[in-house]
């Protein structure tokens, strides 16, 4: 992944957090901001809520690892901040990689 394409700043997330709209789904919460730039940048996050540091590690993959392997593209010109919620540490990437989906279809956003 590339350093350009992965939010960093402080102030990209509060913007994403006041500004941004959200959808969720069994796992996963997704929030999302057109920033004005073709390029899509993402986050990935698991709050201590999720478990200790190995299991808020194992989310971010499983996360990284959903939106890889699935079939829709990520929209361009969007910050996307995925946030994994308390149930993820127990599954499969698969059912990581459904729930992602999910998320973005409620987005309207992929086709």
């Amino acid at each position: 992944m590339k350093d350009d394409l992965t939010l960093r700043k402080t102030e990209d997330f509060n913007a994403l957090y006041k500004k941004g709209k959200s959808s969720g789904s069994k796992y996963v919460v997704v929030i999302y901001r057109r920033n004005g730039t073709d390029l899509t940048r993402t986050a990935y996050i698991a709050s201590k809520k999720v478990g200790n540091s190995v299991t808020r590690n194992r989310a971010r993959r499983l996360m990284k690892e959903a939106v890889r392997l699935s079939g829709t593209a990520l929209p361009k010109g969007f910050d996307m901040l995925f946030i994994a919620r308390n149930g993820i540490a127990d599954v499969k990437c698969a059912d990581v990689k459904r729930s992602i989906e999910a998320a973005l279809r409620r987005t309207g956003l992929t086709g």
